[in-house]
C-alpha cells in the first residue's frame, strides 16, 4: 500500500533451469507443530489421558477437602488443628509437585 511494487526479473537460462529461488539454508527441517499432539474433541477424550484427569481429579478432591477441614476446625475453636492441617497440607504438595516436576524431568 505505501510502498511500491518492484519488478523483478531473472535471467531466461536461470528461468528454465527450473526453481530460480534459493532453497532455505536451515538446520532443522522438521516444523514445530510435528512435535504437538492434535487437539480434538476425540483426543481430548481418549482413554490414554483418562488416567491425568483422575489424577488432577483426585488432587482438587483432597485440596478441597484438606480446606474444609481447617476451616472447620478453625471455627470450632481448634487453632492448633487448623494449623497443624494447614502445615501438612503445605508439606504435601510442595514436596508432591516438586517431586512431579523432577519425574518429568528425569522421563524426558
Amino acid at each position: 500500500m505505501f510502498r511500491q511494487q518492484r519488478i523483478e526479473t531473472i535471467d531466461f537460462k536461470t528461468f528454465m533451469a527450473g526453481n530460480p529461488r534459493k532453497p532455505s539454508k536451515s538446520l532443522i527441517n522438521t516444523s514445530v507443530l510435528s512435535f504437538m499432539p492434535s487437539v480434538s474433541v476425540s483426543s481430548f477424550f481418549s482413554p490414554e489421558i483418562a488416567g491425568v484427569y483422575a489424577v488432577l481429579l483426585g488432587i482438587g478432591a483432597l485440596a478441597m477437602l484438606s480446606h474444609f477441614l481447617e476451616t472447620y476446625a478453625a471455627s470450632t475453636g481448634r487453632e492448633a488443628l487448623a494449623e497443624a492441617i494447614e502445615t501438612v497440607t503445605r508439606l504435601a504438595f510442595s514436596i508432591g509437585g516438586f517431586s512431579f516436576i523432577g519425574w518429568f524431568l528425569v522421563s524426558l
